[in-house]
């Protein structure tokens, strides 16, 4: 049973049109808040921000579409591109001094920053770090002291991944790098009737059901779908229909997916979190 609910899942998912995934990404706060900059920086410049704001975005003061977006965006300069990565310490230490595990984050700043892959991805145009971009992700895990399939990891990626996509760079290879799993993916997993697992499986039903999306819409990467389930993982019926809507889904077609899911059942509220 629980399988035919993930496989029925999938099959709706199949039917968004792209327009749908795409919009998915600019309807997310840090697509929204870092565009602007996107075109006064240079690429490098904008990509190596991305990537540590990515890097430090756990356990944030509240949820971080409140608590960290919105609160570290408006401090960095929108039209003053700094003119090497140093300058990004200084930007954005006193933030981080003032956030939790404050000495962690400002380490974590500081050593990407001074980095030899911060340096390369600084000068690099959009079409070599897109050409580069598998290399970046292992590379970064070493960087950086992690296994590069951590979620902090990952999710670096994906902000590199939506700097790409904002200049209009489509050309990367985003196949490898996992879904960043965290409650709200498991609270989804939980939500179509999925046991309870490990990481690496979390990784392998989401790198399926990707597979499948795109053999019906190729252009769709993993950074759609994990913005996608993100996105609703721990919505309930109603509020998983008013997103869909806002992102263009099909009337009908929204109201099948949040049918599916359903209201979050009160065995699993644990693991889908606030």
């Amino acid at each position: 049973m629980s399988e035919s609910r993930y496989d029925e899942f999938v099959n709706l998912l199949r039917e968004l049109p792209f327009a749908v995934w795409t919009a998915t990404l600019s309807e997310t706060i840090s697509w929204k808040l870092l565009k602007p900059h996107s075109k006064s920086w240079e690429f490098g410049h904008f990509a190596s921000l991305f990537i540590v704001l990515g890097l430090n975005d756990y356990q944030t003061k509240g949820k971080a579409d409140v608590g960290y977006w919105p609160k570290v965006v408006p401090l960095i300069p929108r039209y003053t591109d700094p003119q090497n990565p140093l300058e990004l310490i200084d930007i954005l230490r006193p933030f981080y001094e003032a956030e939790r595990f404050s000495k962690v984050k400002v380490e974590r700043l500081g050593l990407f920053a001074k980095s030899e892959l911060c340096n390369q991805v600084w000068n690099s145009p959009p079409t070599t770090t897109a050409a580069e971009f598998v290399d970046i992700w292992d590379r970064l895990g070493v960087t950086m002291n992690q296994k590069p399939t951590v979620k902090t990891i990952a999710f670096a990626m994906k902000c590199l991944a939506k700097a790409l996509l904002m200049v209009d760079e489509f050309n990367f290879d985003f196949g490898a790098i996992p879904v960043p799993v965290d409650s709200r993916i498991r609270c989804l997993s939980a939500r179509i009737g999925l046991p309870s697992s490990d990481d690496t499986t979390e990784r392998e039903r989401w790198a399926e059901a990707l597979r499948r999306i795109r053999e019906s819409t190729p252009q769709v990467t993993m950074v759609h779908l994990d913005t996608l389930l993100w996105e609703i993982g721990n919505l309930h019926r109603s509020g998983t229909e008013v997103y869909l809507d806002k992102v263009g889904a099909a009337a009908l077609l929204a109201k099948r997916i949040a049918k599916l899911l359903g209201s979050i059942p009160s065995n699993i509220h644990e693991t889908c979190g606030p």
